[in-house]
């Protein structure tokens, strides 16, 4: 709900309060219920990386919400697609795309988990 989203902001700040210079940044299109949420370090810190994921999922999920939109979740994040989505919605995901894209050359592997 965009009433909601904003809670995930602030919850993210307090998990990374104890990461010196960590800020966490936001904006979108709240009245089409778009977060563009972007937690930031000065430098790669794979300790705030370990906050961060699943946390961020798995409060978007508990939002009903979704962690990606209109351009999929890419190689990085398809892991992380099981927390807005279940396993009938991925399979259904898949059967589309192979609908559209029998032999899989388009944007292969990046959209869809690779495994389950």
């Amino acid at each position: 709900p965009i009433t909601e989203m904003y809670s995930l902001v602030e919850k993210t700040k307090r998990v990374l309060a104890d990461i010196e210079g960590a800020k966490v940044g936001s904006y979108g299109h709240l009245a089409d219920g778009d977060l563009h949420f972007n937690p930031i370090t000065p430098s790669f810190d794979p300790h705030a990386l370990s906050l961060i994921e699943p946390f961020v999922y798995e409060e978007v999920a508990k939002l009903r919400g979704s962690i990606s939109a209109e351009h999929g979740v890419g190689l990085k994040k398809a892991k992380y697609l099981k927390y807005s989505k279940n396993q009938e919605m991925i399979g259904m995901m898949r059967r589309l795309k192979h609908l559209f894209d029998p032999n899989g050359i388009m944007n292969p592997y990046k959209i869809l988990p690779w495994n389950d």
